[in-house]
């Protein structure tokens, strides 16, 4: 007998994330097979029409309506409501700032409060409220005089140093963000809300890419994402409000067109260019003059968006001589025809390569893979690595099973979140 998805799936094992895009909303369950290998269960998809722009809401009726109806799509594959979700985002101003924060050890080992205390006291130093601070990452330990420590934890000195990344965003949006989701009957606790190009990095980029440096660019549909790691650190993080949706408009404004119909004509004209080969050994078959345009147009607005990301590493003051894995590509405008050739140029000297997650995942990997869903496949690894293993709420109601709320973390499982995102 054939076992439903809800009986083959422990509850212990599952995970849900919400990934909010511009462009549409994904609903993603997933199963927890290791540390860095999840069994996706089920993707959702909705579209967002306009009330999404450049990742913040301005529209929460509408919103909450696309959530409902992506949740809908794994709720009836899971068998069971989806309750608890990390959320991903890339929306309003993004703005990161390093602190350094001393504790007093007095000659004994570091231990976990003290790691708790450095979060504690660099977010203080940010001089913003509260709710604006979405991450606190440290990047490297000193204890004494002994430097470039990325793990502490039982070692001994008189003083510990840490260098520490917090990541602020709008107020505004992220109180919008939380109503949004929390109006569709879900549960956001404080630190389930990711950014984008945390989420993306989290499972398309590995560990030797980060030591040996190296920037994620994330083009999605309404904004494109910057993360940059030198060291096995974050450098920094960017929210460039321009993707695929710029070049949609762009398009419509010079065929004086809708919206939809110069989407229709941009997808059909770089299906062709992708059908005609990918060899370039092997000529391709000559452009129509319209053809031509479409491909001149939104090629024009990549290579602006490109060099916004070129002006965000002069911004983090960035040696691209520290970056030696150079740029991993990944989000739906990734798959453009040329991408990789077109981003060399404006990249150079920088080493340009596609992501991917597919060493990642298994199971329903058909959409889960495609470059665009890289984040939602992210918020779930950032979902295991915040949460820790899941268990069963006490005494659920018997009619209404749903994925559990996670138990309260013990100090300890901190460490488990922060050396994952680091």
């Amino acid at each position: 007998m054939e076992l439903k998805e809800s009986q083959r799936f422990p509850e212990s094992s599952l995970y849900a994330a919400l990934d909010l895009g511009s462009t549409k909303v994904v609903a993603i369950v997933g199963n927890a097979l290791e540390d860095n290998l999840f069994e996706i269960v089920s993707v959702g998809v909705s579209p967002t029409g306009n009330f999404i722009r450049n990742g913040t809401i301005v529209d929460v009726q509408q919103a909450v309506s696309a959530i409902n109806r992506a949740l809908d799509q794994v709720v009836r594959v899971v068998g069971r409501p989806v309750k608890k979700v990390v959320v991903g985002f890339a929306g309003g101003e993004v703005v990161g700032t390093d602190q350094r924060v001393i504790v007093a050890l007095r000659d004994r080992e570091v231990q976990l409060p003290d790691i708790e205390k450095v979060m504690q006291e660099a977010r203080s130093m940010v001089n913003r409220p509260v709710s604006e601070i979405l991450h606190v990452i440290p990047k490297s330990y000193t204890i004494d005089d002994l430097a470039g420590i990325p793990n502490p934890i039982g070692m001994v000195g008189n003083r510990l140093e840490a260098s520490v990344h917090v990541i602020k965003g709008s107020e505004m949006v992220i109180a919008n963000l939380r109503r949004t989701v929390e109006r569709a009957g879900l549960s956001v606790l404080d630190g389930d809300l990711i950014l984008h190009p945390l989420a993306s990095a989290r499972v398309v980029l590995s560990e030797d890419d980060k030591e040996l440096g190296v920037i994620l660019v994330d083009i999605g549909g309404g904004t494109t994402n910057v993360a940059v790691y030198v060291n096995g650190a974050i450098v920094g993080v960017r929210v460039i409000p321009l993707g695929g949706i710029n070049m949609t408009r762009d398009l419509a404004i010079v065929r004086r067109v809708s919206q939809e119909d110069a989407e229709r004509i941009k997808i059909q004209t770089l299906s062709r260019l992708s059908d005609s080969g990918t060899d370039d050994e092997e000529p391709r078959e000559p452009l129509d003059a319209p053809s031509r345009e479409v491909v001149e147009i939104v090629e024009a607005r990549l290579v602006e968006i490109l060099e916004r990301v070129v002006t965000c590493l002069k911004e983090m003051k960035v040696d691209v001589q520290y970056l030696q894995r150079g740029v991993v590509l990944t989000g739906g405008v990734s798959n453009m025809p040329q991408m990789v050739e077109i981003a060399r140029k404006v990249l150079s000297p920088l080493h340009v390569t596609l992501g991917s997650v597919d060493s990642r995942i298994q199971g329903v990997v058909d959409r889960a893979s495609l470059p665009e869903y890289s984040s939602a496949v992210g918020l779930l690894f950032c979902a295991r690595d915040h949460w820790g293993e899941m268990v069963s709420e006490v005494d659920p109601p018997k009619h209404e099973a749903s994925l559990p709320l996670p138990e309260k973390k013990p100090s300890g499982s901190i460490w488990s979140w922060i050396k994952e995102i680091i």
